[in-house]
């Protein structure tokens, strides 16, 4: 046997002659010519692009969300095709990001983004209905309670013991004071699309997507032995009067109906990472951008541990309850979650982070984007910025850490040994006081054995590897732990990566040598392969051997040589392909942009790429590229594994009864009472699936019981799934963009388009002007006219999107337009607005004041919140009954309207509000909120203030203000400040500040 088709490390005299063709040529790209045709990978996107969004392919809903897979029968993460995952959401920014870098066309990555935030983000996005009802009642204090996690979902319920208080969240304060509210800005992870289990979306029954969850029984349960139930569980399905809660833990009482969520942080970090190259490839909406900033302000809470512990306090068994940011490991773990009451009695909500770190969630590029000015995506809170620079290094060093001698990257830590904080085993290997574990959070299978989860994070180092490159920064530690990672990992997979030939490999999956024998490791293996024109080959699983160094700084590092790795199985996951050619694609660019030119290393990875980026292609059925697998494991459909404890019965959303008559006793070796049942017996609908008696004639005919092997082979599928699919459409676009220099590369120069987003705001003898940069522009020209659609005059010509016009005289309307121009051209001019400036009046200042302290910086959303007090520095007590507070601002759209006072200091009850239409309309102003004080409120004594008065108000249809420029609204004035355009009035009188 030969090795034709491999692609080696050391290039030999035919590999090197080949690429020298390819230099010259511009095959490859390495002289980046620009043809005037789109490249074959650009075409394939495109192609790819328009499968995947072709409704008649099946791959989205009729509420627009995308499927897991066009396919129904599966199990996997999500145990039904037609569920969906934040992963495909975060999947699908990415393709929409890219499609708009080709076409200009942005729209579709904003309506991706609006449908995540009304489907898969559980707020209230607009139409009324809370969907973290209780959040408000969270207590920072006291998170959660603690109860143990175990190895076997026999063990489960879990006892809500309260053995280890929890610490202190020291996020909730500063992300209410940014955003007015602390309803958590992420998207829960599973979605019944269709509601196929039936349960309903209850607080939004307008909605046929469902929340829903699955693993809540320790790291044992597979999907094979989960039971999906609702994330929204009033107790109308489940156990009478319990629902499905008493299922995953005990408590002395009843449970209380409830809402629960779970995030998966990688999704999420992914979603910031697509609008960060959204940002860097021209797209400059404010609006969507800064939902992406909010995301990764509440994305910080899977840096912390489940029950913020301090982190490493743990080792010998005793933790300590932490009291702010010693809690966070400042890694992105596996899920951060939240939940609250529901109905009567349901005002309390608890939140969790999670103990276990997986590398194959870190992501660097968002961390950069959240952190660095250059990234461009720094959220508001105080401490974002900081907590995401901590981050960032502290995951370039994790998966330093984690590196093993071959190259592969091992699986994670803990900060709860076998999640009860138990005392770390001696010899643990440690990393800032965490505690390696080959495999955290899942055994069923391990979770750090599929390839997947090494080209998945591995590619995002690519790809800062290549930011740092790009702009400069080749000297920094963190490019340097960046550089050393990608360059080993490329080194050790393109040993096991095979197109045009097949590796041989035995019955156990263990890769073979020319004389037969077992593959186990090491540098530069020798696998033996048969020609096999049209194949693409890559890993699918790995082994573990031995441990890291404990981790004392990069300076410290000497290479874990006693950490290995043994690479099995080779497959054809088209999915985990597109990923491993991004890794592959950004790493060879990003040789070059590091040196000038690529390194032999790089060429070879930019090569092997294109090769599988060729091949790839003959999978192509028209609906997208796939390619049948087996499924071994579909044997666990048959088998009663699922577990139910002893007297547990309910009613399903599927109309059956769990667990069922056909069940079998649990095993006691597994430390449970109560009985096993199988996946179709608690799914019974799965029996109507087109698929299904497909599989049950194979499973009669095939499965052999006593060898638990298929005789004649495991039954085969071909799945369209859409990670995959977006996977392997970005993989040519990013091949094309960063190798051909497509898209945004060297193409021919444009005009810009015309501004956006032109806003002006009059002062006393001034008017700021300000708007939305345009792409390629280098300079703006300002025109003004006093009458509307001109003629105008030019004014200025500046090079940033703002420009303040001094000369102007006040009580006259002045019309203003902009447009932008770059050596090629002129754009059209934008849309105009108008400003009238007028002499700013003199505000009343008499013995009340008002302060006043922004609690919403989201300009354009359904609300407007606002903090207030009242402060008497005169020598008289004032009765707050003759007192009255008004706050003026614009409708944007006339509704009726709704006033909460969530919280007062003298009481909420005591506070009303009413709204009132101006009869003449001026700037910042149409209406004004009069807040009025009961008897209730009692007098304000000299010196006195009134405390904290919070207050918000929303139209009944929950239609968006646009609180930009509003009179009353300063979304800088962040802390309590002495503000005069929110004015008091005592008896009538106007008392404190002024009005429009």
């Amino acid at each position: 046997m030969t090795r034709t088709g491999k692609f080696r490390k050391s290039a030999s005299i035919l590999m090197t002659m080949a690429l020298l063709f390819t230099m010259t040529t511009g095959v490859f790209g390495f002289g980046t010519p620009k043809a005037s045709a789109a490249s074959v990978e650009e075409t394939r996107f495109l192609q790819l692009y328009s499968q995947i969004k072709d409704p008649s392919n099946g791959y989205f809903s009729a509420e627009g969300i995308p499927y897991h897979s066009i396919e129904t029968l599966m199990s996997e993460a999500p145990d039904y095709g037609h569920m969906t995952t934040s992963e495909a959401y975060s999947y699908w920014m990415w393709l929409e990001v890219l499609y708009g870098h080709y076409t200009g066309d942005w729209n579709k990555l904003e309506d991706a983004w609006d449908n995540m935030e009304k489907y898969m983000i559980p707020i209230n996005e607009g139409d009324g209905k809370e969907e973290q009802p209780t959040m408000s009642n969270y207590n920072p204090n006291s998170p959660a309670t603690y109860a143990a996690e175990y190895g076997q979902p026999d063990k489960y319920p879990s006892s809500l013991t309260g053995q280890y208080s929890a610490g202190k969240d020291p996020l909730d304060a500063e992300l209410k004071a940014t955003y007015g509210n602390n309803q958590t800005y992420l998207m829960h992870w599973l979605l019944d699309v269709d509601n196929w289990y039936g349960f309903g979306n209850l607080l939004n029954p307008s909605h046929t997507a469902t929340y829903v969850n699955t693993f809540q029984r320790g790291e044992q349960e597979s999907v094979w032995e989960a039971i999906t139930h609702p994330s929204q569980d009033n107790k109308t399905f489940g156990k009478t009067g319990e629902g499905f809660m008493s299922l995953f833990t005990k408590e002395n009482n009843a449970p209380a109906a409830q809402w629960r969520y779970t995030n998966a942080t990688d999704a999420d970090a992914r979603a910031v990472q697509a609008m960060y190259w959204a940002k860097e490839l021209g797209y400059n909406n404010e609006v969507y951008l800064k939902k992406a900033e909010k995301m990764g302000d509440y994305l910080r809470y899977g840096m912390y541990d489940k029950y913020f512990q301090q982190i490493g306090s743990a080792a010998d068994g005793s933790p300590a309850a932490g009291n702010g940011k010693d809690a966070s490991h400042f890694l992105m773990s596996w899920y951060t979650a939240w939940g609250g009451g529901l109905g009567q009695g349901g005002n309390w909500a608890w939140r969790i982070g999670a103990s276990h770190v997986h590398q194959g969630y870190q992501n660097v590029v968002a961390s950069y984007a959240l952190s660095d000015p250059d990234g461009g995506l720094i959220p508001d809170s105080a401490t974002a910025g900081q907590d995401w620079n901590t981050t960032l290094k502290r995951q370039l060093e994790f998966y330093t850490w984690l590196q093993s001698a071959e190259g592969a990257i091992a699986g994670g830590a803990t900060n709860s040994w076998d999640g009860a904080y138990k005392a770390y085993p001696a010899g643990t290997s440690t990393f800032y006081g965490l505690a390696y574990d080959d495999a955290p959070v899942y055994h069923d299978p391990p979770s750090n054995n599929w390839f997947g989860m090494q080209a998945w994070p591995v590619e995002r180092i690519a790809e800062y590897y290549y930011i740092l490159a790009s702009n400069g920064d080749t000297s920094s530690e963190n490019f340097q732990m960046a550089k050393q990672v990608i360059s080993k990992w490329i080194d050790w997979s393109m040993d096991y990566v095979f197109v045009n030939s097949r590796p041989s490999s035995d019955s156990e999956g263990y890769y073979l040598d020319a004389q037969g024998n077992r593959v186990l490791g090491g540098t530069n293996p020798q696998i033996a392969t048969v020609a096999a024109p049209g194949e693409f080959w890559i890993p699918s699983n790995l082994e573990w051997q031995g441990k890291p160094d404990s981790w004392n700084g990069y300076s410290s590092h000497t290479g874990n040589s006693g950490l290995h790795v043994v690479t099995k199985n080779p497959g054809q996951d088209v999915g985990v392909l597109g990923s491993y050619i991004k890794a592959l694609t950004f790493f060879a660019a990003g040789t070059k942009a590091e040196n000038g030119s690529y390194t032999t290393i790089g060429g070879q990875a930019g090569q092997l790429a294109k090769s599988l980026l060729d091949t790839a292609w003959s999978y192509n059925d028209g609906i997208g590229i796939a390619k049948a697998e087996p499924r071994d494991d579909y044997y666990r459909y048959f088998t009663k594994e699922i577990y139910f404890p002893s007297g547990w019965s309910g009613t399903y959303g599927q109309g059956n009864t769990l667990p069922g008559s056909n069940t079998v006793p649990s095993d006691p070796s597994k430390g449970g009472n109560g009985v096993y049942a199988s996946y179709s017996d608690v799914r019974p609908k799965i029996k109507n699936d087109p698929s299904w008696q497909a599989l049950v004639d194979k499973y009669n005919t095939s499965w052999n019981p006593q060898t638990k092997k298929w005789d004649n082979g495991a039954p085969q599928f071909t799945y369209h799934r859409f990670w995959s699919q977006v996977d392997m459409a970005t993989a040519y676009a990013e091949y094309d963009r960063l190798i051909n220099g497509g898209g945004g590369g060297p193409v021919d120069p444009v005009a810009p388009k015309a501004p956006a987003n032109l806003k002006a705001t009059p002062g006393d003898a001034k008017v700021q002007l300000s708007w939305s940069k345009s792409t390629g522009a280098e300079s703006y020209t300002v025109k003004r006219s006093i009458t509307s659609g001109g003629p105008y005059a030019n004014i200025a010509t500046v090079t940033e999107p703002a420009y303040t016009d001094l000369n102007v005289v006040n009580d006259t309307t002045y019309y203003y337009v902009v447009s932008a121009s770059n050596a090629v051209g002129t754009s059209p001019d934008s849309a105009e607005v108008s400003a009238k400036p007028t002499a700013t009046p003199t505000p009343v200042h008499g013995n009340l004041k008002l302060q006043y302290r922004s609690t919403d910086s989201n300009e354009t959303d359904n609300q407007v919140r606002a903090n207030l007090k009242i402060v008497n520095t005169g020598t008289e007590p004032v009765s707050l009954s003759n007192v009255k507070v008004r706050y003026y601002y614009t409708v944007d759209g006339d509704k009726a309207q709704e006033f909460y006072c969530d919280y007062a200091a003298i009481g909420s009850g005591n506070v009303t509000g009413s709204f009132v239409k101006m009869p003449n309309a001026k700037p910042g102003a149409d209406y004004y909120l009069e807040i009025s004080f009961g008897s209730g409120a009692g007098t304000l004594a000299p010196g006195a203030d009134t405390g904290d008065i919070q207050i918000r108000f929303n139209k009944t249809d929950w239609s968006n203000y646009n609180e930009a420029g509003d009179f009353s609204h300063d979304a800088t004035k962040t802390s309590y400040t002495e503000w005069d355009k929110v004015p008091l009035y005592v008896k009538g009188t106007l008392a404190w500040g002024l009005e429009p």
